[in-house]
């Protein structure tokens, strides 16, 4: 077993170091072959992480195979997958996808590696996770996100969606089919493979002192953690407060990673927000500025529904291992009349903000959100 892996994740109280050591550029890149994505390798890894206020916590982490954090890993319906894991950590674990029972794995000892092997199910946003120990490793760090491309994702018009024929409701085809057509969505239809059209949120929380105890060698029940779990960290991606969301105080080496958790387009171009929780808490996401329309969720099996009504709402309730799809329409904002629009007193882009209304993710660290589940979305122009 190698010594703990040491990654940076604040960039507000960053120093000076190889830009190879940072790990922002990985937390929501894929992990493919340009030949085959079927043959996919991950391994179980521990780290020391630094967190947004400059602490040191002892996480496990699953990486790719070319050594990136927190990979995305991105199939194809139908396809047979085949995922390699490798443990290198001193302790047995395991792994899991919901909704996909061919996708669990024996128990991984240390030093040791297993596979899994799967037909890939119905286009949609999958999580992974160790549920050794539950909810233990997953909440150490040891989760991560799945995304299965539909093989025929259009609905009979023509219109791109990202789920599979198959499993849509006439309610979303009428959705994606007004996406640039209708008075209310005028701009393009949404765009399936765009990374600047599709947001990958995976939640997540982090209790520093559950951390060390297992750091420490202590042995934890898992029976008992719900009831003293005490979260200070609250993240997307394993970004938490203002490393979320790009901004001039952005370091160079944190961009990539804060444009990949960001919205960013120009009015009419919607996008797609792949949500989920890997964590303990439950989050109640709030967006400012449109409303967004909740397309899809997983059941009790871990399938996924999508919605014969799609639901307008400016929050959602994600409570943990939910899994919601939500559009965000980058409509013209409801409180910008449309006499005023494009408005002359503020200029491009417009900026708002994403927050969690569930309290305790919003006074973390003394609230203002500096270690709180936030971003925020910006419409840098009209349609032209």
């Amino acid at each position: 077993m190698e010594r703990r892996k040491f990654l940076k994740y604040g960039c507000a109280a960053a120093v000076a170091m190889p830009a190879a050591s940072w790990p922002w550029a990985a937390l929501a890149r894929e992990v493919e072959s340009e030949q085959d994505r079927s043959e996919l390798h991950i391994s179980i890894e521990p780290v020391d992480a630094e967190m947004i206020d400059g602490q040191i916590v002892y996480m496990l982490l699953f990486f790719s195979e070319d050594g990136k954090p927190r990979p995305v890993l991105r199939v194809r319906e139908g396809d047979e997958i085949r995922i390699e894991i490798s443990n290198n950590d001193t302790a047995p674990h395991g792994f899991a996808i919901p909704g996909i029972p061919a996708a669990t794995s024996e128990l991984i000892d240390p030093g040791d590696r297993r596979e899994v092997r799967f037909t890939a199910p119905v286009g949609g946003s999958y999580l992974f996770f160790d549920p050794t120990k539950a909810p233990l490793n997953r909440i150490l760090g040891l989760h991560g996100a799945l995304i299965v491309e539909p093989r025929l994702g259009t609905t009979p018009a023509g219109s791109p969606t990202p789920f599979s024929r198959a499993s849509q409701t006439p309610a979303l085809q009428a959705l994606f089919d007004a996406l640039g057509t209708a008075p209310r969505f005028p701009g393009q239809k949404w765009k399936p493979g765009d990374p600047a059209r599709e947001k990958i949120w995976v939640f997540s929380q982090t209790d520093p002192t559950l951390n060390a105890r297992v750091a420490s060698g202590q042995s934890v029940d898992p029976a008992s953690i719900m009831s003293s779990f005490l979260p200070r960290y609250f993240h997307i991606n394993g970004l938490s407060g203002f490393d979320t969301a790009v901004h001039n105080g952005t370091a160079s080496e944190g961009i990539e990673a804060a444009e990949a958790i960001m919205p960013e387009g120009k009015q009419g171009q919607p996008t797609l927000l792949r949500t989920m929780n890997a964590g303990l808490s439950t989050h109640s996401p709030h967006i400012h500025g449109n409303h967004v329309m909740e397309l899809s969720e997983n059941i009790a099996n871990g399938a996924i529904d999508v919605r014969k009504n799609i639901l307008e709402v400016d929050v959602w309730r994600l409570s943990p291992l939910a899994r919601k799809d939500m559009l965000l329409p980058f409509e013209r904002p409801p409180d910008i009349p449309a006499a005023k629009w494009p408005p002359k007193e503020e200029p491009f882009p417009l900026r708002y903000v994403m927050h969690c209304h569930t309290e305790m993710s919003q006074t973390a660290g003394g609230g203002n959100y500096p270690q709180g589940l936030v971003t925020h979305w910006e419409m840098t122009a009209p349609i032209e």
